[in-house]
């Protein structure tokens, strides 16, 4: 069983999202996952991240900004990764899909975290184009590039994401942050319980034992009350734990009084 390096402090009893995470990275069932995740770093960071069909020759003069618009080589540049997606997906090059949504209020997380399944149907790379504007120019169009770029280049490809099935983990309760993608064979069909059968990934069980009276209690779905298990012991919340100490994460038993109780979330 993986068991997660969990935080504990008076207001704190949580594992980091991100190495949940990191869990379902491991697990990937295919090496494409990293292509995908520096397309989308790529494009949610650039100025410009044209989508491009592979093995098809692009240069300079496909970029001028007096070019007429191509559907099927959009600018997908995008603060967010929504944002991202959305637009690949207006240009037939793949689906998206919510998967996963949670809140750190529902379990053990110490951040939200979201789960997206990202079928790529045709293979694809991003280029972006630097653009330098004339002295006179007092704004960009939003059609294509710049309208009044004096001159412009290719300053960066990214590798091809072939198609394929993948899953995009991102954190945060109210900004999404990307934080990882995993390829997954393309015969899955249920993905969250592929998700939740991994061990480590879940981080919805907490289980505190005593040192010295062994006694044993359980909490589930990020509460802090704690039920007693198999032993003659009464329940207790973490609320009310008394000797709390950050760097062993451990309390002082709320049984026997003399030992230490360690937390361990799956």
């Amino acid at each position: 069983m993986t068991i997660l390096e969990t935080s504990v402090s008076r207001f704190s009893l949580t594992v980091d999202v991100s190495d949940t995470v990191a869990v379902m990275i491991d697990n990937a069932d295919t090496p494409w996952g990293r292509r995908l995740h520096e397309a989308l770093a790529f494009a949610t960071s650039a100025d410009t991240a044209y989508a491009v069909t592979p093995y098809v020759s692009v240069g300079l003069d496909d970029f001028r900004p007096d070019a007429p618009q191509r559907p099927d080589r959009p600018d997908v540049a995008d603060c967010h990764v929504s944002g991202v997606l959305g637009k690949l997906a207006a240009a037939s090059y793949l689906t998206a899909r919510t998967e996963l949504r949670e809140s750190s209020s529902e379990s053990y997380l110490s951040d939200g975290r979201t789960v997206t399944s990202v079928a790529v149907h045709r293979p694809f790379a991003l280029v972006e184009v630097d653009y330098w504007l004339r002295r006179d120019a007092n704004r960009p169009t939003s059609q294509y590039g710049y309208a009044y770029a004096r001159r412009w280049e290719i300053s960066h490809r990214s590798h091809i994401v072939p198609a394929g099935l993948y899953l995009i983990g991102e954190t945060g309760d109210h900004v999404p942050r990307l934080t990882g993608v995993a390829g997954v064979e393309a015969n899955r069909t249920d993905l969250v319980s592929h998700l939740f059968d991994l061990e480590g990934f879940g981080a919805s069980t907490c289980d505190a034992d005593c040192d010295a009276c062994g006694a044993q209690w359980r909490a589930e779905c990020g509460s802090w009350h704690f039920r007693a298990e198999d032993c003659p012991t009464d329940a207790w919340y973490f609320d009310d734990a008394a000797g709390i100490d950050d760097t062993t994460g451990t309390i002082a038993c709320p049984a026997c009084r003399a030992g230490r109780v360690g937390f361990a979330i799956s």
